[in-house]
């Protein structure tokens, strides 16, 4: 009984060899017959700016309310600090004269979208049209809008990313959030923005009303931010001291 279970398992072993064998001798041939498939890969937007030197940017995303703005805006300008204000275009139509206070304040806009809604969830066409529909209201307004298109929610998928490129707009999220949507109090927004910030660092504030806080916490953050050796620049410039970083490090 234990020859014929030896001799069995002995013929298993050199099935198993030459199966093992011949896979090996033709690989080329199994390869080319049965494909590996590999991932895609994928369309990632801008975290923050690979640069050698201590500048940051402090943005600001609007949609809605006229209460933070001015208080924002003259925070800014007390401490001569330059930033880039992510504006949606319904806003920006019904505010024509905060928007041109923005502009009239030394900081630049860029793009907020339209309608406030997850863009990866609808059609490439959907996505056009919300993008250039913001597009040429900020443009009507301003005359000019900087390159820059943040999704509402910070949302994206693959679509997104190309159809934002292909209308000449780059995908910018973030790498520091303030969580100052959050509404968590002044000292854990310094707190977490200074603990977290690094050279190219793109920083994620709100001037819509729904950021109740930060015009309390902005001083300090910006304080904090040259106490530390930061120069606070717009998002051109600080694009322009480096190259786009788009892995993600939050």
């Amino acid at each position: 009984m234990n020859v014929v279970y030896a001799k069995k398992w002995l013929i298993g072993a050199l099935v198993l060899l030459f199966v093992f064998c011949f896979g090996y001798l033709c690989g080329d041939l199994f390869h080319d017959a049965f494909p590996v498939s590999t991932p895609l890969t994928r369309e990632m937007p801008v975290f923050f700016v690979k640069t050698p030197k201590h500048q940051a940017c402090l943005t600001f995303d609007i949609s809605w309310g006229e209460k933070t703005l001015p208080l924002v805006l003259k925070i800014l300008a007390d401490n001569q600090v330059p930033a880039t204000f992510f504006v949606s275009g319904p806003w920006a139509t019904g505010h024509p004269d905060a928007v041109r206070a923005i502009v009239g304040g030394g900081h630049e806009v860029a793009s907020h979208g339209d309608r406030h809604v997850n863009l990866s969830q609808y059609s490439q066409e959907e996505v056009r049209t919300n993008i250039s529909k913001a597009h040429d209201a900020l443009l009507t307004l301003t005359g000019r809008v900087a390159p820059f298109f943040r999704p509402p929610n910070g949302d994206y998928d693959d679509l997104v990313i190309d159809t934002a490129r292909e209308l000449g707009y780059e995908t910018v999220i973030w790498s520091v959030d303030s969580l100052d949507w959050k509404n968590p109090g002044p000292d854990y927004m310094v707190n977490r923005i200074l603990d977290r910030v690094f050279p190219g660092a793109i920083i994620l504030c709100h001037a819509s009303d729904s950021s109740k806080q930060i015009d309390q916490a902005l001083p300090g953050i910006i304080r904090g931010l040259r106490e530390k050796g930061y120069k606070l620049v717009s998002l051109s410039q600080l694009f322009g001291a480096g190259v786009p970083g788009r892995s993600d490090p939050r």
